[in-house]
């Protein structure tokens, strides 16, 4: 994958077409998440994984019902069936989401920007097989510059 089809499934994700997104995965893919975002990482607590495009559409659709997620790509690394991404991802909380909802911990009117880094590994067809983010920081919406 190049950094020009990343940006497509980039437009498909911040545009809420998560259909699309769905037909760049493998049925089988994995979407490992190291920890909730808010501390520490706890084995067998904290992280996360989502298995095939449905519980990823099941997931992003609930979050997107409470905050707006915007993706914007820094970096963009590809060899061979991996590639490596930068994203500064962007998350306007516009209602409270529920107790147990992917935000859950965030509260209305509030801003949350990180920098995180994913893997993306792909299959012969370039279908994406496994995304692992394995490291995010926290940035102050107030001196971040975005594109």
């Amino acid at each position: 994958m190049n950094r020009k089809q990343f940006m497509e499934y980039v437009e498909h994700f911040n545009n809420r077409r998560f259909d699309k997104v769905a037909g760049y995965f493998r049925p089988d893919v994995t979407l490992d998440y190291p920890d909730n975002f808010m501390g520490s990482q706890k084995p067998g607590v904290t992280g996360r994984t989502l298995h095939g495009p449905k519980e990823f559409i099941a997931n992003y659709k609930a979050l997107t019902a409470n905050i707006r997620e915007v993706l914007n790509v820094g970096t963009f690394i590809s060899r061979g069936n991996q590639f490596c991404v930068e994203l500064i991802t962007e998350f306007y909380v516009f209602k409270k989401p529920p107790a147990g909802a992917p935000g859950a911990q965030w509260k209305k009117g509030e801003t949350h920007i990180l920098n995180q880094n994913v893997l993306y590994d792909l299959d012969e067809k370039g279908k994406f097989k496994r995304i692992r983010i394995f490291h995010h920081r926290h940035l102050d919406p107030k001196t971040v510059k975005l594109k």
